[in-house]
């Protein structure tokens, strides 16, 4: 059978339809995929039903996986898939703008998402390109922010060890942090991006803190374009995947107290890089 991906928006975005989840990924599709991953950052497969096992072995065909998460619960007998689980008594912390995992040296590649159970309305993903959000900057803009670089660290994840002094301290050892620059360019592509993520970007290096805050604010305010950006609604058995080098993405909350599920495998490392 074969692929094919319908665009969902000029900037980001495409539906790729042909592929057989129930066989092995062959070696064909494998290319026509990774084409389209680079080609529209975020794709889509509908309906697909993928067990668990079959989510693992489809990520691994794509690169290293990452290491289990340190704070998020994984599916039972597979450490490496992650569970995004929330209802009224656990509400999401994934309700703004972001790219995954940033403060780690080596920023993962991309990421992968089954829908296992969405509220019958609202829990919509939306993703952002950091390409487009990079093209509509001025000239002198870009030369400016290309001489500097951010500091990343673990963000908004500071709440789940802002107990004590030393549990914040086990917190930094933990999770790391990293410096990046604010322009940078995609490893396969060569494409040049807005490397910016509000969630983990706490600081501008050489920089005041207070100018450093001020960039930042106008940073996430221009990255904020709906023109960047698309909208998926989720369907039960859904799947995703996105280049996690150059997109954010928002998990919308508006569905509380309904209960949503979501698996999710990080790829650490693209294999061909």
């Amino acid at each position: 059978m074969t692929i094919s991906v319908e665009k969902i928006t000029p900037a980001i975005g495409g539906i790729v339809s042909g592929v057989d989840f129930s066989a092995p990924l062959t070696a064909v599709n494998h290319d026509a995929i990774y084409q389209a991953l680079l080609d529209h950052l975020v794709i889509f497969f509908r309906g697909v039903e993928i067990s668990p096992a079959a989510h693992l072995d489809f990520a691994k065909a794509f690169g290293e996986l990452d290491a289990p998460h340190p704070l998020y619960p994984h599916v039972e007998g597979h450490d490496r898939i992650m569970v995004l689980e929330n209802d009224a008594d656990r509400p999401p912390d994934t309700d703004s703008w972001h790219t995954d995992l940033t403060y780690k040296v080596e920023q993962p590649f991309a990421s992968i998402l089954v829908a296992r159970h969405v509220p019958e309305t609202g829990g919509d993903t939306l993703w952002s390109s950091n390409y487009a959000a990079y093209d509509r900057l001025t000239a002198g803009i870009k030369a400016h922010l290309s001489e500097l670089n951010a500091i990343h660290d673990f963000g908004d994840f500071r709440n789940s060890y802002a107990e004590s002094t030393e549990k914040i301290k086990e917190g930094f050892a933990k999770m790391g942090v990293s410096i990046k620059p604010l322009i940078d360019a995609h490893p396969v592509t060569d494409r040049k991006f807005l490397n910016f993520n509000e969630a983990f970007a706490t600081h501008i290096d050489g920089m005041t803190t207070t100018d450093a805050n001020a960039l930042k604010v106008w940073i996430a305010g221009h990255m904020n374009a709906p023109e960047d950006q698309m909208r998926w609604r989720w369907q039960a058995g859904d799947m995703a995947m996105w280049d996690n080098r150059v997109t954010q993405h928002y998990a919308v909350g508006d569905y509380l107290p309904a209960y949503r599920c979501m698996n999710r495998v990080t790829v650490v490392r693209d294999g061909r890089a």
